[in-house]
């Protein structure tokens, strides 16, 4: 746990933590666990992820809609082996993903945010989620700022490189449309995988 004049840094995200019987950080979500009664100085041994994610799991950032619709279509072999050798390159999700999706837990546990009831048209087909207020995500240490009525979503990245974007992340207000692609199906992609 790192100190500052003013007290106390919360050894996850470095924000200052002002009370000092909190369970869970206001800032990165991550739960706090201190012994009763003790005097002494928090350490990283003392917080709990809450946030964890499996970094393999094909499926984190695509809405059940969207499974659902492929479902339904007889295309979620299509979609999954999309997703693997596409999305994911053949690895697994990275640390900037993970980080996306364990600050989206936390907007939407505090209530900052919501489900908007669509998903992106691009594959994984994410989940797009509503502002109800303004607030942040905190993404490899960088916070994104949103105001109320923003949309938010997890960017691929393939669109990441297209748009010269540094996070899995898009807030904007979105356009809704009736199309839906693969990510192997965009402007530059990579084909033969």
């Amino acid at each position: 746990m790192s100190l500052n004049e003013d007290g106390l840094l919360c050894p996850n995200c470095n924000e200052l933590l002002r009370d000092l019987n909190l369970k869970i950080c206001p800032y990165c979500g991550v739960e706090i666990s201190i012994q009763e009664g003790d005097n002494y100085t928090l350490n990283v041994e003392d917080i709990t992820q809450t946030g964890k994610f499996d970094s393999e799991n094909i499926w984190l950032f695509t809405d059940p809609e969207a499974i659902k619709y492929y479902e339904e279509h007889k295309k979620l072999e299509e979609l999954r082996h999309d997703i693997k050798s596409s999305v994911m390159r053949g690895g697994v999700w990275e640390n900037t993903e993970l980080e996306y999706m364990a600050e989206i837990k936390r907007l939407l546990n505090q209530s900052i945010i919501k489900e908007k009831g669509a998903y992106w048209w691009v594959s994984p087909h994410p989940t797009v989620y509503s502002a109800k207020m303004k607030g942040y995500i905190r993404i490899n240490g960088k916070a994104h700022r949103f105001v109320k009525g923003s949309e938010i979503t997890f960017q691929c990245r393939m669109a990441r490189d297209q748009r010269n974007l540094n996070v899995p992340l898009l807030i904007k207000k979105f356009t809704p449309t009736n199309s839906q692609i693969l990510c192997s199906e965009m402007k530059g992609s990579m084909k033969g995988m």
